[in-house]
């Protein structure tokens, strides 16, 4: 209950007074501080990159944009959640969630979870669409047309939903350790655990071998054309879905395997703070490899008129995210 003495506050010292005031809870102050600061800029730029891209006829009406809104709304429900369940735990604990096995706690987690596996599924989608833009142009069209890329992202929010549904149940529900700051399945012996990772570890392996065949032929490419923008343009797409990757993979690395090799609160703090710091890395890669997303936001924020912001023509494989009057084959961040 709410008064058990192992909590580590009372309910005295739950309140919002006693958060900012109490010496006993600095370092609460201290890791909410510091997990606000990649959340509230996670929040800002996937908001504006939403706007942007859905204020864009253009882009709005790409199909590989769609896997990109997509990501940038789980992003958003992840960003959300952090702040009114693992933030909201932290400041007020037991006397927010009663206790830690409370159905607040592992209802939103529930939600938090639909958003996360959605996101997972739509990455190893984006993979395979880069996949086939690259290597296989010509076959792009069909195999991503509008359609198509609608019938994906529609299938990859439902898989979200289904992987998640069994967190609803006593068997492998996902809980919120609010004095521990960290989240694990309970109970610890709970099949969902494979699960979790074999879903990470197959999703892992389509990213992996896509990027691999994306790379090839980048540098089949390269080694074909002479110095000059095109050149450019393959090299930095190489580190465009590098840094996705990479982002990715790593996150999937901490969660997975540093829990093994020690047991500290700030080890814990550090392991849910790569959930912000991935929301926030996404539009972050948008802005920097996407130059129409980068240019709507300049018009966005005001800082230039569209007149003055020039755009030109696209490609497929052209990470600034212009359309190749072609192929319509759009790669995006």
């Amino acid at each position: 209950s709410a008064e058990d003495p192992n909590f580590e506050f009372t309910l005295e010292e739950l309140t919002v007074s006693a958060f900012f005031t109490s010496a006993e809870r600095a370092k609460d102050r201290l890791i909410v501080g510091l997990f606000l600061i990649p959340i509230v800029y996670g929040a800002i730029a996937n908001v504006l990159l939403f706007i942007a891209v859905m204020g864009s006829k253009s882009m709005r009406n790409t199909p590989s944009y769609f896997f990109l809104i997509e990501i940038t709304i789980c992003d958003l429900i992840l960003v959300f959640f952090s702040i009114v369940h693992q933030l909201a735990g932290v400041i007020f604990r037991q006397a927010y969630y009663g206790n830690v096995f409370s159905p607040l706690n592992y209802v939103q987690f529930f939600v938090t979870q639909c958003a996360w596996w959605t996101f997972v599924c739509t990455l190893a989608v984006t993979a395979f669409n880069r996949f086939v833009c690259i290597v296989f142009p010509h076959h792009y069209e069909r195999v991503f047309s509008r359609n198509c890329s609608l019938c994906f992202a529609l299938i990859t929010a439902i898989i979200g939903i289904c992987f998640s549904a069994p967190n609803l149940s006593p068997c492998c529900r996902l809980i919120w350790f609010f004095d521990d700051w960290v989240s694990s399945y309970y109970p610890v012996n709970t099949w969902y655990i494979q699960f979790d990772l074999s879903v990470n570890i197959i999703a892992s392996t389509i990213i992996v071998v896509c990027y691999a065949f994306v790379c090839w032929r980048v540098r089949q490419v390269q080694a074909k054309a002479r110095k000059g923008s095109k050149n450019r343009r393959e090299l930095r797409i190489c580190l465009q879905v590098g840094l996705m990757c990479g982002v990715y993979i790593f996150n999937f690395t901490t969660w997975n395997w540093i829990p093994y090799m020690g047991q500290s609160r700030w080890l814990n703090a550090f392991i849910a703070s790569t959930f912000y710091i991935q929301s926030a890395l996404h539009p972050t890669i948008a802005f920097l490899f996407n130059g129409q997303i980068r240019n709507e936001c300049i018009v966005l924020l005001g800082i230039k008129t569209r007149s003055q912001v020039s755009s030109g023509p696209m490609n497929p494989s052209n990470p600034s995210g212009t359309i190749n009057r072609t192929t319509n084959a759009t790669v995006m961040s």
